[in-house]
This record gives C-alpha cells, sequence and structure tokens, in this order.
C-alpha cells in the first residue's frame, strides 16, 4: 500500500514522536525539546516545506541558556543547522517500480513528498525510523552540550555563525576560521 500525501505528514510525525519521547523530548507542534543531561537545551524541528507538498526539512538547535521546560524554536538557538549538514543519515538504496534500484541516494530524500510516496508505507517507516530518526536521536544524545559540537565544527567551520564561536570561546574552545 502506497502512502497517500495526506497521511505522510501524520506517519513522520509519529515515527519520530515514539523515539524521541523515550529519550526524554517534549512535543510542541512540529517540534521536540528537552533539557540534556548537561543542563542545555535541545530543539528538533520538522519543517513543512514553504513550496507546497508535503516535504519536509529537519532542523536541529542547541542553547545553553534556556530554562528546564521552557520552548525555544531551533531558528532562536545559539547554534542551529539542517540535519542534512552533518553526515549522520545513510544514504539508501531505492528500488524504482521497474524493478532497478537507485543506489547512494542521500536518506535524507525520506522526507521528500514525492519519493516516499514512491515507497510501500510498512517498508517507508522502517526506513525513515532506521535511516533518519533513529541517527538523529543518536546525533543529540552525543551532543547534550555546545561543546560536544566542536569536532562537527571543526570539521564544517562555515556552519558555526558568531554567536556559537563566541560561547565556544568563552568556554575555552576555538574554532577554525569559516
Amino acid at each position: 500500500m502506497r502512502i497517500a500525501v495526506v497521511d505522510k505528514a501524520r506517519i513522520i510525525e509519529s515515527s519520530f514522536a515514539g523515539i524521541l519521547k523515550a529519550r526524554g523530548f517534549r512535543r510542541r507542534g512540529r517540534s521536540w525539546f528537552r533539557t540534556t543531561s548537561s543542563g542545555e537545551y535541545q530543539v528538533i524541528n520538522l519543517q513543512k516545506s514553504p513550496w507546497g507538498g508535503e516535504s519536509f526539512y529537519l532542523n536541529l538547535g542547541w542553547d545553553p541558556a534556556v530554562a528546564s521546560g521552557e520552548f525555544r524554536s531551533e531558528n532562536s538557538c545559539v547554534f542551529g543547522l539542517r540535519a542534512e549538514n552533518i553526515d549522520v543519515i545513510p544514504s539508501i538504496d531505492f528500488v524504482r517500480p521497474d524493478g532497478l534500484a537507485a543506489r547512494d541516494l542521500p536518506g535524507i530524500i525520506l522526507l521528500d513528498a514525492e519519493m516516499s510516496s514512491r515507497i510501500p508505507e510498512d517498508s517507508f517507516v522502517k526506513q525513515l525510523i532506521d535511516v533518519i530518526v533513529v541517527p538523529i536521536a543518536d546525533f543529540m544524545d552525543r551532543t547534550p552540550a555546545l561543546q560536544d559540537l566542536v569536532p562537527l565544527l571543526t570539521e564544517k567551520p562555515h556552519l558555526a555563525f558568531i554567536p556559537v564561536r563566541e560561547e565556544l570561546k568563552r568556554r575555552g574552545f576555538t574554532l577554525p576560521a569559516m
């Protein structure tokens, strides 16, 4: 059974909700947020594409200054980025209706309405959880504080804008120039 476009958002949201709730995230709309074991704030946002359809983007945010239980959107955090800018979502193999396989497609493509509508629902949910939800949840678990992002930001300094650079410098970390 193929996924109807109207059901896609519900399926994606519920796939995220189950995994993230078990990891201590609370939900607000299409965002999940928590205070980490280090006392800092994280948020994961499933953003509907402004270009119509049922495609989504996945945004992540960290902020040390958000009080426990408070909500702040990822774009208001000290550091935020799109999930496709990090290397935690693996590639997928997609078997086309003609039986040919398209190999090494970026896994984030599962959030694209056209692509996901071509996959049977049970296979889509399994791939979504295995390829996007669990790797992102694991990444958030590995980065409970801003300083845990230093290896990523050292490798990709163009992701670190002034607010996160200043906060990390205050904590004794200097990042390479952009």
